[in-house]
């Protein structure tokens, strides 16, 4: 006597197979390379320095290797940013030593 597949059978084999599938689809991939590309971009001298930090009052600030700080608040898209405050380092305390 020949056996055939049953009904029931051949809908519990696709059912387990479009289970599998959507576990298989669902499951998490590595993420590939991603391309982006800026809108903006400009261009800061190395000789400001290191960038030190950023905030939406004082702006991005950099300090060069005297000590000199320099603030950016207005950052153009091309060319280099104009510094809107530039704190520099002296050699004396003159405030305290002026009055003695």
């Amino acid at each position: 006597m020949k056996k055939t597949l049953g009904p029931w059978m051949v809908a519990g084999f696709l059912v387990i197979a479009l289970v599998s599938l959507k576990i298989y689809a669902a499951a998490p991939k590595k993420p590939g390379p991603q391309a982006w590309t800026p809108g903006c971009v400009a261009s800061v001298p190395k000789a400001w320095g290191a960038y030190k930090s950023g905030s939406a009052q004082s702006g991005l600030a950099f300090e060069d290797s005297s000590g000199t700080l320099r603030f950016l608040t207005n950052i153009p898209c091309t060319g280099t940013p104009a510094v809107a405050l530039e704190i520099r380092r002296t050699g004396g305390n003159s405030a305290s030593g002026a009055s003695q």
